[in-house]
């Protein structure tokens, strides 16, 4: 019974992901796609220049700023369908995901749209008086953000959402019971056990967002780079699929050690909390 979903993984996962490590530590020959030999130069190429240090960090900036955004909206929206009557959080939940529905793409020029000079938001700023100028909401890591929070907040939302469905409500009303105010509630006991599913939604989030390409493409335009373009201007532009494969093998391993320290630090979060 094990067999397909292993065939499956190993032609779909585990044979390109080795091949990415087999160009990545190859030196580029022209014509080829593979290049030839074994060599570390295209990492030392990019550890120690100046502009892929810098893209890895914008990259991660994205994806910080995009999975706090996303846990500040998300988190609200889902403590609100826990509470609602099964018809309004039926609604609510087809409301959260229909946008994953539609087109990436037309969620970025409709972003574009709304966050441009003379865009709604924009617009609206300058007829109430609040601004003189029209602020610069796209083309740079601030439209970035909004469009990927955007994109990706359904699965913030549903991430969460698993993990307070669980709560017994008999707890907060203990707690109410006992003189806790409604924020004391929420802050003290619903949250601490909803740690495990904002944690999940905030990590899924962080990874979908730094391995964006069509927002960042769109929103940022040619001026915010981050790995994914870099890697795909050099498989499409320069025909460098070794350095190529090397900057995704860069992003590859820097997502995985900020996902383990992540669920470390995690983990002992919740230790402490069951101390208490």
């Amino acid at each position: 019974m094990l067999g397909l979903p292993t065939a499956y993984f190993l032609l779909i996962v585990a044979y390109p992901l080795a091949n990415l490590v087999r160009m990545g530590f190859s030196r580029p020959e022209r014509g080829r796609v593979f290049g030839e030999g074994v060599s570390l130069a295209n990492y030392v190429e990019i550890l120690t220049s100046e502009l892929y240090l810098e893209t890895l960090l914008v990259t991660f900036r994205i994806g910080l700023l995009s999975a706090l955004c996303a846990l500040a909206l998300g988190l609200p929206l889902a403590l609100y369908i826990r509470r609602a009557p099964p018809v309004l959080r039926s609604v609510i939940v087809f409301i959260t995901i229909a946008p994953i529905l539609i087109s990436i793409v037309v969620r970025a020029y409709g972003w574009m749209v709304l966050l441009s000079n003379r865009g709604v938001v924009n617009s609206a700023l300058m007829n109430l008086g609040m601004i003189d100028r029209p602020l610069r909401l796209i083309f740079n890591e601030t439209g970035v953000v909004i469009g990927t929070a955007h994109v990706l907040l359904p699965f913030m939302v549903l991430a969460i959402l698993g993990s307070v469905q669980t709560i017994d409500r008999a707890l907060e009303d203990a707690a109410a019971s006992l003189g806790a105010r409604p924020w004391r509630v929420v802050f003290d006991v619903v949250l601490p056990l909803a740690l495990p599913g904002i944690a999940a939604g905030t990590v899924l989030v962080f990874i979908l967002a730094v391995g964006s390409f069509v927002t960042p493409v769109l929103l940022g335009g040619q001026l915010v780079l981050t790995l994914p373009m870099a890697a795909m201007q050099q498989f499409n532009s320069t025909f460098n699929w070794a350095f190529g494969s090397a900057l995704v093998g860069v992003l590859l391993v820097a997502v995985m050690a900020t996902t383990l320290l992540f669920d470390r630090v995690l983990k002992r979060r919740l230790a402490r909390l069951a101390a208490r």
